[in-house]
Formats: C-alpha cells, sequence, structure tokens
C-alpha cells in the first residue's frame, strides 16, 4: 500500500480539484459546454497549486535515497531531445492507425511548458523512480522492481502512444536513476523530452514528410553514435 500510496493521493487530489472547478463553474450559471475552455484558462494555476503542494512532500519522502553524485547535464538534455523527435516522428506516423487525439495540439504553449515540462517531470522522478523504485527494490529483485515502475509509470498516460513512450523512457529514466543515483539526473532528461514535444508538435504536425522523415533519420544516426562513443548507458 506504501507504494500506491503517492499516486492514489495524486490523482484524487487532482480529481477533487477539478471537482471543485467544475462545481463552482457551473453553480454560477455558466454554461457547461464552455467548461473545457474555462478549466484550460485555468490550468496554469491547477499545475502551480500541484507543485507546491507535492513537490516538498515528496522531497521530503524521497530525501533518504538521495546520493548528491555529479553528473552531465548537456549529455541528458540532448539525449532526452534526441530520444523525443526519435519517437515522436514514429508515433505521429503511427498514430493514424489507431485514431487518437494526442496531436491535437490544442494546449496553451505556456500552460504545456509549465505543468508538462517543468512541474510534471518533477512530480513523476520524485514519485516513480524516487520513491516507488526505491521502495520495490526494498521487497523484489531490481528487474521485478524495473519492471512494475516501469509499467505503471506507462499506464497512467492513458493513451496507447503514450503509453508505448512511457515504457520506453520509463526504463531509461530508471537507468539514468541508477547510473548517477541522484533523481536530479532523470528529472533532467524527463524536462527535455516533453519541452522538446511541446515545441516539435507543432512542426510535426504539419506533416512536411521530408523534414519529419529527415529528423527521424538524423535522431536514429545520432542515437547510434552516443551509444557507441559514449559512456552514458554505460553503468
Amino acid at each position: 500500500m506504501k507504494i500506491i500510496k503517492w499516486p492514489i493521493i495524486y490523482f484524487l487530489f487532482q480529481f477533487v480539484l477539478i471537482f471543485l472547478l467544475a462545481y463552482t463553474y457551473i453553480s454560477s450559471g455558466n454554461d457547461i459546454n464552455l467548461f473545457n475552455e474555462y478549466f484550460s484558462s485555468k490550468q496554469i494555476y491547477l499545475a502551480l497549486i500541484l507543485a507546491i503542494i507535492f513537490i516538498p512532500l515528496l522531497i521530503k519522502d524521497y530525501k533518504k535515497y538521495e546520493q548528491k553524485n555529479k553528473f552531465n547535464y548537456f549529455y541528458l538534455i540532448i539525449i532526452g531531445v534526441i530520444l523525443s523527435l526519435f519517437y515522436n516522428v514514429f508515433a505521429y506516423y503511427f498514430n493514424f492507425l489507431l485514431k487518437t487525439s494526442l496531436f491535437d495540439n490544442n494546449n496553451n504553449l505556456i500552460v504545456t511548458l509549465v505543468s508538462t515540462g517543468l512541474i510534471g517531470p518533477i512530480i513523476e522522478e520524485l514519485m516513480f523512480r524516487g520513491i516507488i523504485y526505491n521502495e520495490l527494490k526494498n521487497k523484489y529483485s531490481n528487474m521485478k522492481a524495473i519492471l512494475i515502475t516501469t509499467i505503471f509509470f506507462a499506464i497512467i498516460h492513458f493513451n496507447i502512444i503514450q503509453i508505448l513512450y512511457g515504457l520506453i523512457i520509463g526504463f531509461i529514466l530508471i537507468f539514468v536513476y541508477e547510473k548517477y543515483k541522484t533523481i536530479k539526473a532523470p528529472i533532467i532528461l524527463h524536462m527535455a523530452s516533453n519541452i522538446t514535444t511541446t515545441l516539435f508538435l507543432p512542426i510535426l504536425t504539419k506533416n512536411i514528410l521530408l523534414i519529419n522523415y529527415s529528423i527521424f533519420l538524423i535522431c536514429l544516426i545520432l542515437l547510434i553514435i552516443i551509444k557507441k562513443y559514449t559512456k552514458i548507458f554505460k553503468i
């Protein structure tokens, strides 16, 4: 129960916030059909509330596992950017088979950058790699802890495209955490990946095949080079 404590509290708290927002909106006599637009305008405040409440609590719970090791920010940012570009091009052209709304790109850029690019990675890394993964390691083998954490992390994204990416990036984030023994490392990589996705989607959704496939091939080559000539993927 302790392992899933934070996800349950976190999602219940979000539900309560959204319910209160919806109740206040409807009880004021507003049109329910316009709630989504209203919610989008308040999303930045909800994200900030979550950050102010949960980040300090998660840091406090995670502190016993933290080791203050040094790592190369530049490498992790580059890898996060490359992984995001590579997967998003693949996912975009696979997405039409699934008919999901993942690439509708209707969100406000600033709101998405703050909530998904900055706040989300901090909370998710502290929760999943920082607390859940370490708690699981105390009970099970490393491999079982990795699998459970990664699958759990992927499933909470709900959309099939994001679940696939969650499985891939979730494993990489645990690898990075194990390599450097500090939660700051996967946070940096996760931020770089999410911010890149947010900034790249407007270009990707223009469906310019030459540009998109060129980016895909360049990223594939860079991943191979990084894997072969750097120590980033060696523990």
